[in-house]
């Protein structure tokens, strides 16, 4: 299946809506891992150091079928429904290396 790459941008003081829908994003990878279909996935911390910072974003690289596909699981995405995401950019991906 084709790969696709998904940068999500935070909104402004959103760590707490992140927080609490993480249980729910988490458990929607964890189920697409399970198929075979996560690449990657994880956040952009705004310092690595000291999360409590918050984040300024996500990276995700998934498989799916088609684009379609694709908006139709971002639809239900909890940190989407939670406000969390100020934007979402879905590009097509070919993974090179590994």
């Amino acid at each position: 299946m084709p790969l696709y790459s998904i940068v999500c941008t935070d909104a402004p003081n959103t760590l707490e809506q992140r927080l609490a829908a993480r249980p729910q994003h988490l458990a929607r990878l964890q189920a697409l891992q399970a198929e075979g279909r996560l690449v990657l996935a994880g956040p952009n911390p705004v310092d690595h150091a000291d999360l409590s910072q918050g984040f300024t974003g996500s990276l995700l690289v998934l498989d799916f079928p088609d684009r379609a596909s694709v908006d139709a699981w971002l639809a239900d995405e909890p940190y989407a429904q939670a406000g969390v995401y100020a934007s979402v950019v879905v590009s097509p991906f070919r993974q090179v290396l590994p």
